[in-house]
């Protein structure tokens, strides 16, 4: 950092950019501070409430639109995550990739250490749910889609940890236009 001595007082800038490298330090420090009280807690649970290894994370892409999206991943506990809609602490959020194409929406879901029996997929208006329920690993996942769901037009596979569903799109039949006369 520039040692304030060897800077002249009536310069501005350099006071600006070491005011500005003193407050983000600060500001580092805090959340510093905040990210392992927040593990502290987390660890606590763990030990008391559910055993086993937490998993947080993101993904990010470009939409459609050219927007970045940040999707989030994990088992959490739901105090430490926002909006998360795992139905309790056992439960844990898989990884999901959902890639919109013309015709359908492919989702990939990582999901290891179950069987194909585990899974259960239903479908309600245009939301997939995803549950898995056996002794070993619980997991729970909603994605929502644009369409609405047809449960016909749903194909799922799983195959060494992971599940691929595919949604056909509905056809959508245009309507005809009727020619209005101007009078």
């Amino acid at each position: 950092m520039v040692n304030r001595k060897i800077r002249k007082r009536d310069d501005d800038f350099w006071n600006d950019i070491h005011d500005f490298l003193e407050n983000s330090d600060r500001e580092y420090k805090k959340f510093l501070e905040r990210w392992f009280d927040t593990f502290d807690e987390i660890e606590n649970i763990k030990e008391q409430d559910q055993p086993g290894t937490y998993v947080y994370g993101f993904t990010y892409r470009l939409g459609a639109d050219g927007k970045p999206e940040f999707k989030e991943f994990g088992n959490i506990p739901r105090a430490y995550q926002e909006d998360s809609e795992v139905p309790s602490l056992e439960y844990r959020e898989p990884i999901t990739d959902v890639q919109n194409r013309e015709q359908e929406t492919d989702i990939t879901l990582e999901i290891p250490g179950v069987t194909k029996k585990d899974i259960s997929i239903e479908t309600s208006d245009n939301t997939l749910i995803i549950k898995v329920d056996n002794d070993g690993r619980k997991y729970y996942k909603e994605v929502e889609l644009v369409d609405s769901i047809l449960p016909e037009n749903v194909k799922a596979s799983y195959s060494n940890g992971v599940l691929d569903i595919i949604v056909k799109k509905p056809l959508i039949k245009k309507k005809e236009g009727k020619r209005i006369p101007v009078d």
